[in-house]
């Protein structure tokens, strides 16, 4: 008999199915889920929503510069060191977001993997194991992926838009497979060959619903921003409308939104999940096969 509260995913599903599966995945697993994650993810997540403060307000001195050397041609220019330590936010934020992304979609990964296997029983110390082995797969993974994928957006959009159906599904290969970074990669073109007009639509769509589910969590802070700005606006200081890249509260409410953000971008590790397997299923009838040597034993 089969367990209602078990989510298959070796199965062809359209569109309609994946979305309605995801959120049953997060219905019925979502507590152990977010910990599993959280306990492997919560420190680098927290670096990031810091790096990401520490860069916003870093806005504050180096735009200030920038209003009084237009404000006045005679006023002080930005100092140097505003210059460094822009920039050197800059790549705390991006290596910073980058690692805290990397753990949550190999932290993520991991669950499900163990969570197929094991018939929804997860092991988490396997979890936890499979998370640390696979997580500099996954930079390396991330690196080369997204280098092919901005050269085909610099050489021409399309191409670009063409490389990155394949390229989010290597991430599947190199979990749920355990192939090489560079196995997954070249794999993965295969893999999608006569079924990548609907990955692209499946993968679109999800991104779509993500994208506004992300921008809700903007809200708060965006609605602080314009009232702040426009209290600002009047002030005789040209550099006062800067000053919101220092306000305490806006710099909380957008580590709240960025939280929630990646959180929201789990919900799109999920899906792609069962957009491999719908794929899988099509070509290897995996999840059937499975069925048959259940049946047996």
């Amino acid at each position: 008999m089969n367990d209602p509260n078990f989510v298959q995913f070796k199965k062809e599903r359209d569109l309609g199915a994946i979305i309605t599966d995801t959120f049953k995945f997060f219905r019925l697993e979502w507590k152990p889920f977010f910990i599993t994650i959280m306990k492997a993810a919560i420190i680098p997540i927290l670096i990031a929503i810091i790096a990401i403060i520490f860069y916003t307000s870093s806005f504050s001195s180096f735009f200030e510069g920038l209003a009084y050397t237009s404000y006045d041609a005679y006023g002080p220019e930005p100092e140097i060191q505003d210059l460094g330590m822009f920039f050197i936010s800059f790549m705390a934020f991006i290596i910073a977001y980058l690692v805290a992304y990397a753990i949550v979609t190999v932290s993520g990964l991991s669950y499900i993997r163990s969570y197929i296997e094991n018939k929804g029983v997860v092991n988490f110390e396997d979890v936890s194991t499979s998370t640390k082995q696979n997580f500099w797969s996954y930079v390396g993974l991330l690196f080369l992926g997204g280098l092919i994928v901005g050269i085909g957006l610099i050489l021409c959009f399309i191409p670009g838009i063409y490389l990155w159906v394949p390229i989010a599904l290597s991430t599947c290969l190199l979990i749920f497979e355990k192939r090489s970074v560079g196995d997954s990669i070249s794999y993965s073109f295969d893999f999608v060959k006569g079924h990548w007009w609907e990955t692209f639509g499946v993968l679109l769509v999800i991104q779509l619903i993500i994208g506004v589910l992300g921008a809700l969590t903007d809200v708060p802070a965006t609605i602080y921003q314009f009232v702040k700005i426009g209290i600002d606006v009047g002030n005789e200081d040209p550099t006062a409308v800067f000053e919101i890249f220092s306000d305490p509260i806006y710099l909380f409410l957008l580590a709240v939104s960025y939280f929630f953000k990646f959180l929201m971008y789990i919900v799109s590790v999920v899906a792609t999940v069962f957009v491999y397997y719908d794929i899988n299923e099509q070509k290897n009838a995996s999840g059937s096969m499975d069925m048959i040597d259940s049946l047996g034993n």
